[in-house]
């Protein structure tokens, strides 16, 4: 159990006594840069590129917002250690680094919300609470957001916003799986050196590209960097540090200068984005681009880009008080930090209106090799990571979580997100035995799909689409490996374990129940596949489909229908094909239970190339 103790508050008053001193932001750098690929391990590739702002000639009428959606994309695909992507891009980048001459290491986000907190008036809406942990090791402090979830799911029904949207629609991934680029600067603020991770929206194509593997006359290439984090990696190209980590790391994409970044803010036409109101985030990430996109009900007319740096620096003037203040609040939190042992939480209440800082007893925020790096002139440090590390409250294996208005008992060791989630409650509420999450949709089947097999998702749904598209979300939301790392071969492979086989002894009956949880995971499959890999795959795809279509005696009329549906939405489909589907169509839709056990239906199975 994580004990906690406050130890100092921090108000807006304490901020007053302040010197004449400027307080700027100078000595900008560029570090390293990485891209989060969808996979089902953790993976980040290095140095990735920012999607390219690629608009449209014309005017574009985009749909809403729907889907999973990143809060904090570096907590939601790597919990146990937020930072460490972070680390891992920097040393890849610069293996030398020297991070005993910097001050603080932190997330973008932090720094706003402590900018929120100095000035109200420099966020949006009213001041909402906020979380910081913070850990102080010698020089260095770090910084790591804590939010109350790190992703959500926005149901078809539910409107947020164009704004993902828009991306996809006027940018173009650089990396295929892509799910966001994550750029590492370092510029000095006053008389403090800080590392700044921030997520980057694009870049436009203003320079001369220098692809990964172009080496310099005195810089290796990432390749070799990449080498020496290899413990003889079956592949060359990707590669798991030498440590105990559940990060894997590959080389892929083109490095982008700061000059080149974009930030892209989209709102109703009749609501104009003020400058003032996004000068707070880009001064923070040092970005220079901006695209202000307005639409009337999702039509979106032609953006444009603008270079707002001088505006940034006219709003840094302007604001010189405010950015005295935020210096002294961050030393008077690192300064408690290191008063309660160098781990505390801070936490803004905005009843109280002040800053609060809670000594903590919690697990280390990185792998022990970065200790290394932190620490490299005693083992004392080590030796208490490995204590703390051997010593700590094991991890709940499963818990009472009430989601919407039902208890559920869930066993965390299936549910990443939901483990993360108690993880982060354990640290706010130390005696809990129960928590509380907001409704997610379509929870209870998709926790009978984890727990029973995924065949019962069929058995819980009717032959709607939508609602898979909802039930993929959430089952991404939850980060539930529903494909355990099978490729369509293997999907394939389990299908026709359905079918009947014989030894010398006579027939082996088939396993319908691995087929029926293979139509699932094939049907997840489809609508999460990227461009490449629909093309890539698209006939084996279909032969799959088709199995399926083609077998009733295994697979029941809501199966056989929104699997077929899901491929015709995601893939181009030919005349032929089509005919071809048709011609297992069953408008027998009585028996639907996929409990039933009749005999193998005669194997009129066809295989086709056609794409």
């Amino acid at each position: 159990m994580m004990a906690s103790s406050k130890v100092a508050e921090i108000s807006r008053s304490d901020l007053r006594s302040l010197g004449l001193a400027t307080t700027k932001v100078t000595n900008v750098k560029h570090l390293s840069s990485y891209n989060w690929v969808d996979t089902s391990a953790p993976t980040i590739a290095i140095p990735g590129s920012p999607p390219l702002w690629s608009p449209p000639e014309a005017a574009q009428q985009l749909k809403k917002d729907s889907g999973l959606i990143y809060i904090a994309q570096n907590a939601a695909r790597h919990p146990d250690s937020p930072l460490e992507p972070l680390f891992r891009a920097l040393y890849v980048s610069d293996p030398s680094f020297d991070i005993h001459s910097v001050d603080i290491v932190t997330d973008r986000n932090n720094i706003r919300k402590l900018l929120s907190f100095v000035n109200p008036s420099l966020s949006r809406g009213v001041p909402e609470p906020f979380t910081i942990d913070v850990e102080v090791l010698k020089n260095t402090a770090m910084f790591c957001r804590a939010e109350t979830k790190a992703m959500e799911y926005v149901g078809p029904h539910e409107f947020t916003g164009f704004g993902h949207e828009f991306e996809k629609a006027y940018t173009t991934n650089q990396l295929d799986g892509s799910t966001g680029h994550h750029r590492i600067i370092s510029y000095q603020f006053g008389d403090m050196k800080l590392i700044v991770r921030h997520e980057t929206d694009g870049y436009i194509h203003t320079f001369a590209k220098t692809p990964i593997g172009a080496e310099g006359a005195e810089n290796p290439s990432l390749s070799s960097m990449l080498e020496s984090l290899s413990l003889g990696s079956s592949e060359s190209y990707s590669h798991t540090p030498p440590i105990v980590s559940k990060l894997v790391i590959k080389e892929d994409g083109q490095a982008v200068p700061i000059e080149s970044t974009l930030e892209i803010k989209t709102r109703v036409s009749h609501k104009p984005i003020k400058i003032k109101e996004v000068l707070p985030q880009l001064w923070v990430s040092q970005t220079p681009n901006l695209v202000r996109a307005y639409h009337k009900n999702g039509l979106f007319e032609q953006p444009q880009v603008e270079n707002v740096t001088l505006e940034i620096q006219e709003w840094e003037e302007e604001h010189q008080t405010d950015l005295r203040q935020l210096s002294t609040v961050i030393q008077k939190i690192i300064e408690a930090t290191r008063k309660c042992g160098g781990n505390a939480t801070i936490k803004y209440d905005t009843e109280g209106d002040k800053l609060v800082v809670w000594k903590v007893d919690r697990r280390t925020m990185l792998p022990n090799d970065l200790y290394s790096k932190l620490d490299n002139t005693s083992g004392t440090k080590l030796e208490l990571i490995k204590s703390l590390n051997e010593t700590s409250e094991p991890k709940p294996s499963r818990a009472a979580i009430k989601i919407g208005d039902v208890f559920f008992d869930v066993d965390l060791t299936t549910i990443p997100y939901l483990a993360s989630f108690v993880q982060n409650q354990h640290a706010t509420q130390p005696g809990a035995s129960e928590y509380v999450h907001s409704p997610i949709p379509l929870f209870d089947t998709a926790l009978k799909g984890i727990t029973s097999g995924f065949r019962q998702c069929f058995r819980s749904l009717p032959a709607d689409l939508s609602q898979y598209h909802t039930l993929c979300g959430t089952y991404h939301l939850l980060r539930a490996d529903v494909l355990e790392r099978q490729s369509i071969n293997d999907i394939f492979a389990d299908l026709r374990s359905c079918k009947l086989d014989y030894d010398d002894y006579g027939p082996i009956r088939g396993n319908k129940s691995a087929a029926r949880d293979a139509a699932f995971r094939l049907l997840f499959l489809i609508l999460q596949m990227g461009s490449e890999e629909k093309q890539r795959d698209s006939n084996k795809v279909y032969n799959a489909v088709l199995f399926v279509v083609s077998h009733p005696g295994t697979f029941k009329w809501r199966t056989r229908t929104v699997v077929r549906a899901a491929y015709e939405e995601q893939f181009m489909i030919s005349p032929k094909q089509r005919v071809t589907l048709s011609k297992w169509e069953s408008k027998d839709q009585v028996s639907d239970d996929d409990n039933t056990t009749e005999d193998e239906f005669e194997d009129y199975f066809y295989y086709s190339d056609d794409s």
